[in-house]
């Protein structure tokens, strides 16, 4: 049973407890931030998860169960008709971390500012499941209104292997649920509010070449991929007023992982099944 939280409720009610008004966030950041990796590891209950802040690998591990289930996850945009960018290319990193679990990371330039929230929560110890709320917040800081493209790219690799399949639930301007699963192991997300207005999925390198590739990038609509390296995207579209006109998002991810059976398990069972096959033939 993988655990789901409230969207809002975890993220909202600590961080606002912990930091007051989001207003008076940017002064309690660490500015700006140290080091030169600038990686965060989150960890809850049995479970990690490793973001780098400052390069387009983004979360890049994301552990449950002793095993790592990603590969990349992290977000791209475009304002204009050009390429999509990674979020960190914005610069201006400024991060805080909230206890073991939580993350709110800053980037901004003079026309934007994109923040991230993270709140991990793991099942347990040696548990099998985990959840990861990501809360985002895009603001316009030019003198002048423009169109927001924001893009979200997933590649998970379920029990480190390449057999996996994806379905995304939804229409055009409406798409707002994924399902990714290698047998009975299964990650899920959830774009509660709001939803996507175009999707992806594919198998691994198509939608990342698109983003360097193809100029003022439309996700193609595609909804299912796999068996094999499957990977997913959303696309958001807003229009952001001058002088501080905002994009938020939230999105809930829960997995629930099935380790394999060791070489052990499956011999002891296949030699209980010839015992009792022989046991069944006698007179």
């Amino acid at each position: 049973m993988s655990l789901r939280i409230h969207p809002t409720g975890i993220l909202s009610c600590k961080r606002f407890a912990a930091l007051g008004a989001r207003l008076a966030l940017s002064a309690l950041l660490l500015a700006p931030a140290r080091g030169t990796a600038q990686v965060v590891t989150l960890t809850n209950a049995g479970s990690t998860a490793t973001i780098d802040l400052g390069g387009s690998a983004g979360m890049d591990n994301w552990t449950v169960n002793g095993q790592n289930q990603l590969h990349l996850q992290w977000f791209w945009y475009r304002t204009d008709a050009g390429l999509a960018q990674p979020v960190n290319t914005l610069g201006g990193l400024q991060y805080q971390v909230l206890g073991n679990n939580m993350l709110d990371a800053l980037y901004q330039n003079g026309q934007l500012s994109v923040e991230i929230m993270y709140t991990l929560i793991g099942g347990g110890l040696n548990s099998a499941s985990a959840s990861l709320t990501e809360q985002i917040i895009v603001a316009n800081l030019s003198g002048s209104a423009f169109d927001l493209n924001f893009y979200q790219y997933s590649d998970f690799d379920l029990l480190a292997s390449a057999n996996d399949n994806v379905q995304i639930t939804g229409s055009p301007g409406n798409y707002n649920y994924v399902h990714q699963w290698n047998g009975v192991t299964a990650i899920e997300e959830t774009a509660t509010a709001p939803s996507a207005f175009s999707a992806e999925a594919a198998l691994a390198g198509q939608t990342l070449n698109e983003f360097g590739t193809v100029s003022g990038l439309n996700l193609n609509g595609n909804l299912a991929a796999g068996p094999g390296n499957v990977t997913w995207a959303f696309q958001w579209t807003s229009t952001l007023a001058a002088n501080g006109g905002e994009f938020d998002l939230t999105k809930s991810l829960s997995i629930s992982v099935v380790p394999e059976p060791s070489p052990a398990l499956l011999m002891l069972c296949s030699a209980l099944g010839l015992i009792l096959k022989n046991k069944g033939r006698r007179p």
